[in-house]
C-alpha cells in the first residue's frame, strides 16, 4: 500500500505515531485534529512498560527525557493507611500527553506528515475506490485510506465505541506537597485513583468514578480527590478538571474496508496500568507494518483483526478484574494478605497484561 493517500482522523499518541510511521515509509499522510496542540486530555499519562518498544521506537530514550520524561520503576496500592509497594520488572514511562502528542506531532510533520489543526471532520463517505473526509468548514479531502485515532471511530460506517454505563473518568494536574514517586493508585468505594509525577514539579492525578461515587460529593471532582487523597487540597491543582467516559470495548472491525481503526477506536480496556495508551501505540506500529508490506486491503483487516484480539484475549479480562476490585475496598482488604506474595498476585497480572516479567 506504500504511496497511499492516507488521512488519520486524531492526533493522540497513536494517531501521531502511526502519521509518523508512514511518512516515514513514503506514505502520502495527512492528520486531521480537532484541537490546538500543545493540549490536555483525559489520561494516567502512565505508558504500560508493554508498549516500551513501540514508544522509543519513534522517540528515542534521550528525545523522551529532553521532553520531560520520568522512568517509573515502583508499583504501590494504598488502602486507607496501608501500602503494598513492587519493583516493576522493567522500568516504564510517564509523560504528560501535553508533551508527548505534540512532539509526536512534531516529528510527523517533521517527516513530511500533512497536519491540519484544528480542523473538525464533519462525516466521512465512502466509495469503492477512495473516501472524502468533510470538514466542519465546508471543504474536503480525498483518501485512498481513512484511520480512525480519535478514540471513538464515530465517522467509521461500523459507529462508535461503546462506552461503559457505570465509569466515568476525570483527570487534573496538581502539585502536591511531596512529589509522586513511582506510581501510586489507591483503593476507595465507587471509585479509584493512580497518581504519577511528570514534567516541572507535576502530578497526573486520574480517577475512574462511578456516578454514586461523584453524587455522594454532590459532583464536586476536588471532594471527591480529597475523600480518596490523603493530603490533597483544591489549592493544589493547576488547570481544570477534565472529564470523558470511559471506553469498554472488544475490537471493533471497522464497516468498509477502505477504513481503519486504532486505540480506543478500534477497542479498549478499563483504564489501569497504562494499558489504553499502550494499546494506541501498539495498535498504530502493527497496521504502520502491514500498511507498508501488504496489498490486499481484506488480508490487512483480517490480519490486524487477528492481531487486535490476541492482545486483547487477556489484557481485556485482566483490566476489567482489576478495576472491578480497585472499586471495592473491602475486596481489596479481603485480598490484602495474598498481596504480600508477588508471585500469586502482581506477576501473574503482568503477564495478563503483556509486561515484562
Amino acid at each position: 500500500m506504500r504511496g497511499s493517500l492516507v488521512a488519520i482522523i486524531g492526533a493522540g499518541a497513536g494517531g501521531a505515531s502511526l502519521a509518523l510511521r508512514l511518512a516515514r515509509a513514503g506514505f502520502d499522510v495527512t492528520i486531521i485534529e480537532s484541537q490546538a496542540f500543545p493540549r490536555a486530555k483525559v489520561c494516567g499519562e502512565f505508558i504500560s512498560p508493554a508498549a516500551t518498544p513501540d514508544l522509543e521506537s519513534v522517540l528515542t530514550p534521550d528525545e523522551l527525557r529532553e521532553a520531560g520524561a520520568t522512568r517509573v520503576r515502583t508499583l504501590a496500592l494504598e488502602l486507607g493507611d496501608r501500602q503494598r509497594t513492587w519493583n516493576m520488572p522493567e522500568p516504564a514511562w510517564a509523560l504528560s500527553r501535553r508533551s508527548l502528542d505534540a512532539l509526536l506531532i512534531e516529528k510527523a510533520s517533521a517527516a513530511g506528515a500533512h497536519v491540519l489543526q484544528p480542523v473538525r471532520v464533519a462525516s466521512v463517505e465512502y466509495n469503492d475506490n477512495s473516501a472524502t473526509i468533510h470538514f466542519a468548514s465546508r471543504d474536503s479531502i480525498d483518501a485512498d485510506l481513512v484511520i480512525h485515532a480519535d478514540g471513538s471511530g464515530r465517522f467509521d460506517p461500523a459507529g462508535p465505541t461503546p462506552k461503559a454505563k457505570s465509569l466515568v473518568g476525570l483527570k487534573c494536574h496538581a502539585r502536591p506537597n511531596r512529589p509522586i514517586r513511582g506510581i501510586r493508585m489507591r483503593s476507595a468505594a465507587g471509585v479509584y485513583c493512580g497518581a504519577i509525577g511528570i514534567e516541572d514539579g507535576l502530578a497526573t492525578f486520574a480517577m475512574c468514578a462511578t456516578p454514586q461515587a461523584l453524587t455522594a460529593h454532590k459532583g464536586d471532582r476536588d471532594a471527591l480527590l480529597a475523600a480518596v487523597w490523603p493530603g490533597f487540597t483544591p489549592n493544589q491543582r493547576e488547570g481544570p478538571w477534565m472529564t470523558s467516559a470511559v471506553a469498554r470495548s472488544r475490537y471493533t472491525r471497522p464497516g468498509h474496508p477502505r477504513s481503519f481503526r486504532i486505540g480506543n477506536a478500534a477497542a479498549a480496556v478499563d483504564p489501569v496500568g497504562g494499558e489504553g495508551i499502550g494499546l494506541a501505540l501498539w495498535s498504530a506500529a502493527r497496521l504502520a507494518e502491514l500498511l507498508e508490506t501488504e496489498t490486499d486491503l481484506r488480508a490487512i483487516h483480517d490480519r490486524f483483526a487477528t492481531l487486535y484480539k490476541r492482545r486483547l484475549r487477556t489484557r481485556l479480562p485482566a483490566c476489567r478484574s482489576a478495576a472491578e476490585v480497585l472499586l471495592r475496598p473491602r475486596l481489596v482488604r479481603a485480598l490484602w494478605p495474598l498481596l504480600s506474595v508477588p508471585s500469586l498476585t502482581v506477576r501473574p497480572w503482568y503477564a495478563l497484561t503483556g509486561k515484562p516479567a
